[in-house]
């Protein structure tokens, strides 16, 4: 599951490098008017990559506290079980 995020991810960054790449290479604009251009694409390319990884860092936060909670309910579940077997 953590590999298939990795390939979205990739893919997702690619198609963008590819499409700007082939936006500046059809374009009908001077050098540097596409310079420009490329540079505020690229700025909004690395904001938008900055903003998904901290969603990233975020649910996986969000899922470790999850998952260390219903570890506990588990283990309370267990113990309690245990505790009537000893009876």
């Amino acid at each position: 599951m953590c590999c298939k995020g990795k390939k979205v991810f990739k893919g997702f960054a690619l198609g963008t490098i590819l499409g700007g790449v082939l936006g500046v290479l059809f374009a009908k604009k001077s050098g540097k008017e596409t310079r420009k251009e490329l540079g505020k694409k690229m700025e909004e390319i690395g904001e938008k990559a900055v903003d998904a990884k901290e969603k990233v860092f975020e649910t996986a936060q969000k899922t470790a506290v999850k998952v260390k909670e219903i570890k506990d309910e588990v283990v309370k579940n267990v113990e309690e079980i245990k505790d009537v077997f000893k009876e």
